[in-house]
């Protein structure tokens, strides 16, 4: 029986040795962290640097996958590409390979319209069986996905088989255009990190992928959501917000400092992030951003008790 693919699922931050190479051992960590605190499983999506892994650890990164989340979770592993063909191929071999679901982003390089993102998308889907995650990165498309492209995908797949992970900004009236013009069907994951989960989870969320770093304390954000906890939810959604207003500079800014966080608590030993572009953090957004992250781990583990 398939699993169904909602709830807490953060990306993992692809740990890499002090050579650079793809550090398998840390990855595991990783995946033990977030099923540790409570997740319901785990992505390897866009700030996983998956665009920046050779073709055999992309492959690699999927075996690993499944192996991670066997019988505590769900694996999701991003298999998108620059052409439908080899986003086909990268799908089907994390099927063989046993992951839960697939998060597919569109080309990034080139313009897609509408008859394009359906073409490119319909052909992963119908080359699989599991349910496939439409990842629209507002960052990287050159033309923004429309919801009657994703109403139309929906609605000849079904539901089952086709999930949205829309960033195209701004986010929350997106989600519920997206869920108006499905009629309540889409299931709707909210990225960015939670910056805006205060407000989407009102609108109708199927879950959130947020990234490793902050897996315990979106678990709990979202565990009051659920549960009408409203007051609660703000004390940690705001600070949480400001949080990723330091962090989703850019992907680069971004894992600086989350790698930065995991190697000091231990969980992973490098904070190697791939080239060719890196930034170098300074020490005044680093003093800023990691007292803004100690007292939210502290103020998580207050009303979770």
């Amino acid at each position: 029986m398939a699993k169904q693919v909602k709830g807490v699922l953060p990306v993992v931050l692809m740990p890499f040795t002090d050579t650079g190479a793809l550090d398998e051992e840390d990855f595991l960590a990783q995946a033990d962290h977030m099923f540790d605190v409570g997740c319901d499983g785990f992505v390897v999506g866009q700030i996983s640097e998956v665009l920046r892994l050779t073709h055999d650890e992309r492959l690699r990164v999927a075996e690993l996958s499944a192996k991670a989340a066997q019988g505590r979770g769900i694996s999701v592993m991003s298999t998108g590409a620059e052409s439908p063909e080899a986003a086909v191929a990268y799908s089907r071999h994390a099927q063989e390979a046993g992951v839960d679901a697939l998060l597919v982003m569109h080309p990034a390089t080139i313009p897609l319209g509408d008859e394009g993102m359906v073409d490119y998308y319909s052909r992963v889907i119908e080359s699989v069986d599991l349910p496939v995650i439409i990842h629209h990165a507002k960052s990287l498309a050159k033309t923004p996905l429309s919801i009657d492209a994703q109403v139309r995908l929906l609605e000849t797949y079904g539901e089952e088989r086709v999930l949205f992970k829309p960033e195209a900004q701004p986010t929350p009236p997106r989600v519920s255009e997206l869920r108006d013009a499905t009629g309540g069907r889409a299931r709707i994951f909210e990225g960015d990190g939670g910056m805006m989960l205060l407000d989407c989870h009102r609108r109708g969320l199927a879950g959130t992928i947020p990234a490793t770093e902050i897996a315990e304390i979106v678990v709990v954000l979202w565990r009051l959501l659920e549960e009408g906890r409203r007051a609660e939810a703000e004390r940690i959604g705001h600070q949480l917000s400001y949080l990723m207003c330091h962090m989703m500079n850019s992907t680069d800014y971004y894992l600086a400092i989350a790698k930065r966080f995991l190697k000091e608590r231990g969980i992973v030993k490098n904070t190697h992030v791939r080239g060719p572009s890196r930034h170098i953090l300074d020490e005044e957004t680093w003093t800023e951003v990691h007292a803004t992250y100690q007292n939210l781990l502290t103020l998580t583990k207050e009303i979770s008790r």
